[in-house]
């Protein structure tokens, strides 16, 4: 039995209904480009501000590095000194020795970009892998830093610092004060190292991903 529609009536509207489904494809397609086209604006825009971010950050770690060359000559003194050696010192070279803050640095990093984006757990933004991988690695030794660093500064606060107000207080440095601070140099050096090692690892994957930006532009 008839509808009464004519074979006409119904190819008119299967074209009209091919038409229809053909515009929606080509609306999602477009979209789907525009949207993919926009990540991929924004992943070049973020790779040149990481370039930037990233040089900061070498040429901070490398005074940073440069400077605590110095204060580990300074830190490690009584690692390579005899017991003999410590008792024979003049209590005056050790009070003008150890009398102030022992300075180092710890790296303050030039931070944003990277640590928000890794922070925010945006980093799938960024379509290459390894570029993810790399600064999920980032990220990761800036925590260690962190760790390392308070470590440091807290055991220098809390312990060595009050026992040198006390030993420098009155100039004169007695055996066992002697042997005290230098076990508590001892460790304090030590703490420092770990610092300076997670400093050399920040340099060395910075200057990674900085090249690794810069081969990919």
């Amino acid at each position: 039995m008839s509808d009464g529609r004519s074979p006409r009536t119904l190819r008119r509207g299967t074209a009209e209904f091919a038409l229809i489904v053909f515009g929606v494809f080509v609306a999602l397609a477009a979209e789907s480009w525009w949207s993919e086209r926009q990540d991929r604006r924004f992943e070049r825009e973020l790779r040149d501000d990481m370039v930037a971010e990233f040089e900061t950050n070498i040429r901070i770690l490398e005074a940073d590095l440069a400077a605590n060359d110095s204060s580990q000559a300074r830190l490690s003194f009584f690692d390579e000194i005899t017991d003999a050696e410590l008792q024979s010192m003049p209590d005056e070279d050790l009070t003008t020795r150890f009398g102030g803050f022992a300075n180092w640095s710890g790296f303050d990093p030039e931070m944003g970009i990277v640590q928000a984006l890794v922070e925010s757990g945006n980093v799938g933004a960024v379509e290459d892998r390894e570029l993810r991988l790399l600064l999920s690695r980032w990220a990761g030794l800036l925590e260690e830093k962190r760790r390392f660093n308070l470590q440091a500064v807290d055991f220098q606060s809390h312990d060595v610092v009050p026992v040198l107000a006390r030993v420098t207080g009155d100039r004169v440095w007695t055996d066992v004060e002697r042997r005290e601070v230098q076990t508590l140099y001892q460790v304090l050096s030590t703490l420092q190292r770990t610092v300076i090692g997670n400093q050399q690892r920040l340099h060395s994957t910075a200057l990674e991903i900085r090249s690794y930006l810069e081969d990919r532009r």
